[in-house]
């Protein structure tokens, strides 16, 4: 094996997709993430949300613990406890937002919330579509 060989092998890959590194996904409060059996669906169809629509989405939060989310007035049920996500347009665009939501729908997200400038999106076994 020649080093440059061994130097790719050896480097370690931060990202759980091509635009978005496992740091996105991560528990602000404790640097906890949980990995999920859907992790790897949720975090590749916001990978194609990205590609369709074009433009740059920051994740807002991602993961949540019991005392990060209880901390911020989250549900006490909350998806993020077991894995969703808030996102919005990089450029925090009202246009670009709406056109997420509509992606969001045809990728297949289950849990969909259009809030005035994010969305949450996760993958619960019943669709359902709220308003924020």
């Amino acid at each position: 094996m020649t080093t440059v060989q061994q130097t790719v092998l050896d480097t370690p890959n931060y990202y759980a997709t091509e635009h978005f590194m496992y740091s996105d996904f991560i528990c602000p409060c404790c640097d906890t993430l949980k990995i999920v059996p859907a992790f790897y669906t949720h975090a590749g169809m916001l990978e194609r949300m990205r590609r369709e629509a074009g433009f740059p989405i920051v994740i807002t939060s991602g993961y949540r613990c019991k005392s990060h989310n209880a901390s911020i007035g989250g549900a006490a049920r909350s998806w993020h406890l077991l894995f969703a996500t808030d996102i919005q347009p990089e450029d925090k665009n009202c246009e670009r937002l709406l056109k997420l939501f509509q992606l969001a729908q045809d990728i297949g997200f289950r849990g969909i919330g259009r809030y005035e400038t994010f969305l949450h999106l996760d993958l619960r076994p019943e669709r359902l579509l709220w308003r924020g």
